[in-house]
């Protein structure tokens, strides 16, 4: 049997969503329609919209929700503005009994939504507007839509972290690495087919945290794949690895990004430690995702089976 890949990040999404200690690193995410936008553009002043489908983010889009309070100055013979705001401002009249009668001091919100696509990005002023913008993208595929993590940053540059669990030579799930990728100057995502560009998970965390913050950050990372791995093993038993994908918040709490089940090996190769990466190839070829070299090399070729086939009938 070979080795399980999933492709819907709604389906991993919902599966990890059943964990108890899973679901508490897992930011609000919803399968995208128009109802969940506007429930989460209200909720949260950021939030990712992706293909439930794909990789290395393409068709990552995110929008941002502003909200002003702006002034309306009213005249005493006008009362139509007046009307509109008089819910807005009890509060105010309350509070300010000797308020002129010519001049109210009422406010209106304003609504603003930014869409970033790639450095794109345009804004709009309802919610019809960016709904309109949004379709001519999804069209007919399915998306989601994820609450908007604000991530800690290397360099005035956002990053976030993968982390690689594999299964291990006794069949057991094991964390082998985290690696760090720092976004392209302008981008939305961090990927490095995208522009992004690795370094260590040191690199980026220890400015930010002190030297017994990041070994317990490390632990709780290591542990979380696993956790995650276990989880998703409960509906997809034929995974062997996961890449998952960590920000951290500019508090330093961790939060998943999402989860791939094919995930990249090779970048590891390019950070300082090659006894981690050693580790993650022979894990690999373990478990079939890697070619074995010396398995290739003492396999006998088609020609030399078929001699040996015809000494054996002679005899």
């Amino acid at each position: 049997m070979g080795i399980q890949r999933v492709s819907s990040k709604w389906a991993k999404t919902a599966v990890l969503q059943r964990s108890r200690i899973v679901n508490e690193y897992i930011p609000v995410t919803r399968k995208y329609s128009r109802q969940t936008l506007e429930r989460m553009t209200e909720l949260f002043e950021s939030n990712y919209i992706k293909p439930d489908r794909g990789t290395y983010g393409n068709g990552v889009m995110r929008v941002r929700t502003t909200r002003l309070y702006e002034p309306v100055v009213n005249s005493e013979d006008s009362t139509t503005d007046a009307e509109v705001s008089e819910e807005t401002n009890d509060r105010n009249l309350a509070d300010e009994p000797e308020a002129s009668a010519v001049i109210s001091r009422a406010t209106y919100l304003t609504t603003t939504y930014h869409l970033q696509y790639g450095t794109e990005e345009r804004s709009f002023h309802s919610l019809d507007e960016l709904e309109r913008a949004l379709n001519d993208r999804i069209q007919e595929r399915e998306y989601i839509i994820q609450q908007g993590i604000s991530l800690m940053k290397h360099e005035n540059l956002p990053f976030d972290l993968r982390v690689l669990t594999q299964k291990n030579l006794q069949h057991n799930w094991e964390t082998t690495g985290v690696l760090g990728r720092i976004a392209a100057p302008g981008k939305i995502i961090t990927n490095i087919h995208g522009g992004g560009r690795l370094a260590t998970f040191e690199e980026l965390v220890l400015p930010h945290i002190h030297q017994d913050g990041f070994k317990k950050l490390r632990t709780e990372l290591y542990r979380l794949g696993i956790h995650t791995a276990v989880q998703l093993q409960t509906s997809f038993p034929r995974l062997k690895e996961i890449g998952i994908d960590i920000a951290l918040d500019e508090a330093g709490r961790p939060w998943i990004l999402e989860v791939n089940t094919l995930p990249g090996i090779y970048a590891f190769g390019l950070l300082p430690d090659k006894e981690a990466y050693r580790k993650i190839k022979r894990y690999a070829i373990a478990y079939g995702r890697l070619p074995s070299k010396k398995g290739k090399s003492s396999r006998p070729s088609p020609k030399a089976q078929a001699s040996s086939a015809k000494k054996r009938v002679r005899r």
